[in-house]
Order: structure tokens, then sequence, then C-alpha cells
């Protein structure tokens, strides 16, 4: 081998050996930067060297740099991370209210089951004051438990719409990042670069990762390497045209729709539906999760103030002649109902009576749903706040207040033992609304169980092929520093070579 080909050899393997210092170095500073991919230095050898005078000399060459990346697996790993984001704030918001539905000491089915044996054991001695006491202690324990579920599911509601407002704000605040970033992996291309740095595409898989997380969607990378970004089919992101969420409270103020503004005329587009990411699992929170609790809440409670009052009134009670007794009501502003122009139960009947036919209170399970369903809807009981958030006792804490001036009964043995029978329809109703609480949540809490070893499955590939291995840089930082210096070796010696053949020569 000729003295050229020693030096060529020489210093072809000393750029290789400073091309891999350089990824080494790059990888072990970005090990502890998320979102960062492997890089290394691809090297390639020559056929034997055309010049006779090479002889037999090979020549090396560093062919770029790879960034360790699988087109395949980061399209899964992002999908995944909207759905993992999705499980995790359901069960994250809804953790207090299935504890509390399933607790018996906390939970509502038990204290309608209590009040409604306390009339049956009323019905049995209609003037034992302290069976018409314990009528108002689990009165009082309904009300209580009723406006504790409801207020925490307004909470979950208020909390949702609050995330919903962030979410719309960091996402806002990635789109234009983002767009940036497309717009800078465009001028890379446009540069004479085969292709775009690796540090933009990391920092656009930064930037994609944080979105599914918030917002879901479909993301797609583009052929030159810029990103879209869809959500529910429209462009919420297109290569350096980033557009805009807007948050609407929704016509009742109760539910949450996100809008899509784009364009120079602020064309607005409305979002109904996410089905991925942390809005998505917000959205269901508002729109349907709590909404459906209150619905259910809000027909116990007026059914039961409709069915409890109807059966304390009396004769005299029903032709106007003396106030009327009430066991349940509703606060709303300053004032306490039950009487409105006389009887609640009877304006609650009235409204009923369009679609339920309801008479005599809330007497049967057919009843109890067709008022469930009637309440799916706007309605002037609700409107009019006699739903479950202002449900009170109204049940006496005097328990004189149970008998009139002759000492009899004001709920008569007959009233209560009819209104006893009816707790099945308040017992089913109350099931219904635990059991279905504590399937959904049980479901989200399964789904983020099997979200999280899918998760976990994704994210090892994508380490094994992109991540970095502390071990394994140490060892490639000494392989190249031995290149270096072998390669240096090499140069001295095919200088002192030339040296002599020179002294010779002279």
């Amino acid at each position: 081998m000729g003295v050229y080909s020693i030096t060529d050899s020489a210093m072809s393997a000393l750029n290789i050996a400073q091309a891999g210092i350089l990824t080494t170095s790059q990888n072990v500073a970005g090990a502890s930067v998320e979102g960062f991919s492997r890089r290394n230095a691809n090297a390639t050898m020559n056929a034997l060297a055309p010049n006779s005078l090479m002889l037999n000399g090979t020549s090396f060459a560093v062919e770029g740099f790879t960034r360790q990346y699988s087109s395949l697996l980061s399209s899964q790993y992002l999908n995944q991370q909207a759905k993992s984001s999705y499980s995790e704030t359901l069960v994250q918001y809804t953790q207090a209210i299935d504890t509390l539905v399933a607790d018996e000491s906390t939970g509502l089915n038990t204290a309608i089951s209590n009040f409604f044996n306390a009339m049956g054991t009323y019905a049995a001695d209609p003037k034992s004051k302290p069976q018409a006491a314990a009528i108002t202690a689990s009165a009082n324990e309904v009300a209580r438990r009723i406006a504790g579920m409801s207020s925490l599911t307004s909470q979950i509601r208020s909390d949702a719409q609050k995330g919903l407002e962030d979410t719309r704000l960091q996402i806002n605040t990635l789109l234009p990042a983002l767009a940036q970033i497309n717009r800078q992996i465009i001028q890379d291309r446009s540069s004479n670069n085969s292709y775009p740095s690796a540090d933009l595409l990391d920092e656009r898989d930064r930037l994609l990762s944080q979105l599914q997380k918030l917002v879901g969607g479909q993301t797609l990378i583009n052929s030159d390497g810029t990103a879209t970004q869809l959500i529910a089919g429209m462009p919420l992101l297109d290569r350096g045209v980033a557009n805009k969420l807007v948050m609407n409270g929704g016509q009742d103020m109760q539910t949450a729709v996100y809008s899509l503004m784009s364009g120079s005329n602020s064309t607005v587009m409305s979002i109904q539906h996410l089905d991925g990411g942390q809005a998505g699992a917000l959205f269901e929170l508002v729109n349907t999760f709590a909404p459906k609790i209150d619905q259910r809440l809000d027909a116990i409670a007026l059914g039961l103030v409709s069915a409890a009052n109807t059966a304390a009134l009396t004769a005299n009670n029903i032709n106007g002649q003396t106030n009327p007794f009430a066991i349940f009501g509703f606060q709303v502003g300053p004032e306490k109902w039950p009487n409105f122009d006389g009887d609640i139960t009877s304006d609650i009947n009235d409204v009923a009576d369009s679609v339920g036919q309801m008479v005599s209170g809330v007497n049967s399970e057919e009843n109890m749903n067709r008022l469930y369903d009637y309440l799916g809807s706007s309605n002037s009981l609700t409107l009019s706040g006699f739903k479950a958030a202002n449900f009170i006792s109204l049940a006496p804490s005097n328990t004189a207040e149970y008998f009139d001036v002759m000492g009899d009964s004001i709920i008569t043995s007959d009233a209560a033992n009819f209104l006893q029978k009816q707790s099945s329809i308040f017992v089913g109703s109350t099931a219904s609304l635990v059991s279905d609480v504590g399937v959904q949540v049980a479901t989200w809490r399964s789904t983020q169980k099997a979200d999280i070893a899918v998760m976990k499955n994704l994210k090892d590939q994508k380490e094994s092929l992109s991540g970095v291995n502390l071990d394994e840089e140490a060892a490639n930082l000494l392989k190249y520093q031995q290149l270096y210096a072998a390669s240096t070796k090499v140069l001295q010696a095919g200088n002192q070579m030339f040296n002599a053949l020179l002294s010779i020569m002279n």
C-alpha cells in the first residue's frame, strides 16, 4: 500500500472517528430530553482505489447522519397517547363521585331506603312521636345526600369546563409553534438539503405529542417532513398555517363546544365531538356524564316531592282550609317551595300530565321513567329551579307539627303505608343511578389500565429504536476514541515514512 493510500485511509478513519464522537456527544446530551431520537454516523467503504499508484488501497467516508426513527411506530405512539390521555382524564375527574355513590355511608341508595322504612314503621303507629322524628331525620339525610351528589356533579362540570378552556389556551399556544417548525422544515428542504435537521424533526414530534395528549385527532406527516393535524376531519394545522380554537358555552351555557376559526375571514366551524385526548374526555364529562347524573337526580328529587308531599296531604289540605304539610321541597332563591298557589305537588303533576299523566304523585315506575325522559330536554320544572341542586327537606323538626290540634296525625296510616309501597320506584331509580355511574367509571378505569399497558409496550419499542442507552454510548465513545488515536498514529507513521523517503531521495 502506498503512502498516499495510508494517509487517505487514516484521514478517512479520523473523519469517521470525529463524526462518531460528535453523534455520541449529541446522544448523551439528548438522553434527558423528551422526544430525542438517537443519531448514528454512517460510514461507507469505497471500492479499490483506481489510482495505480495506490495499488490496493481502500477509501472510507462519512456518508451522513441517520435519525433512528420509525414512522409507523411513531404514528401508533401518537394515537395511543390520545387514547391514554382520554381515559386518564376521565378516571381522574370521576374518582370522587365513584367513591361517593359506592360507599353505603355516603351513598343515596341507603338514605332513600331508610326514609321509606321510616314511613313503613310510622304507618304501623301513626301517633308515635319517635317514629315521626325518624321521618324527619331520614328526610333530612335524603336531602343532604341528593344535594351533595348534585353539588359534586356541578363541581365536575365546572372543573371540566375550566379544563376545556385551559386546554384551548395550550392548544392555541402549541399550534403557532408547530407551524413555525413546519416552515423551518420547508426552508431546510429548499436549501438543497436532502432531509431536514434532526433537531427540527424531534421538535416537530414533541409538539405533535403534546397536541395528541390535549386534543387527539389525526396526525399526518407529509412527504416534505411537515405535519398536518386534523380534528373532527377539519385542519387544526396544515403545514405552516395554524388555525385557532375558540370556546363556546352552548345555548344553555351548560354544554361545551369548540369551534375552529380559520382563514382570513375568520370562518368558524363548530366541533361537536372529540373522541380522544384530554379535551375529548372533558367534552364527555361536560356534555354527557354530568348531565345524565343531574337528569337522574332531578327526576328522583321531583318524584320524592310529588310522592311524599301527596301522601302528606289531608282532605282539609287539599281543599285549601289549612296550609299544606310538606316533607320535601325546593329552595329557589329566598323562597322555600313546595307551595305555589297552594300546592307544588299539584303543579308538578300538572306539568307532568302532558307527558306522563301522573296523578296522586309519582306512583309507578312508568311515571318515574316518563318524568326522567321529560327532564332530558329544556323544561319548565328545572328552568324554574325545581331540581336536585335546590332540593331540601321541609320535614318539621318539631314532631308536634306532625299532628293537628286534635292530636290526630296529619300523615295518615294509609297514606304512609301507600307511600312506603312506592319505595321500590325510588330505590330502583337510585340503584340505576348508582349502577350507571359505577359501571361507567369502572369501564373507564379498565380502559385506562389497558391503555397504560399498550402505552408502555409502544414506549419500550420506541425506546429500543430511538432511545439513548448511556452504556452503549460510553462503549461507542471508547471505540471512536481508540479509532481516533489509531488514525493519528497511522498519520504519524505515514509522515515519518514520507520524511524518510524524502531523505533517501535527497
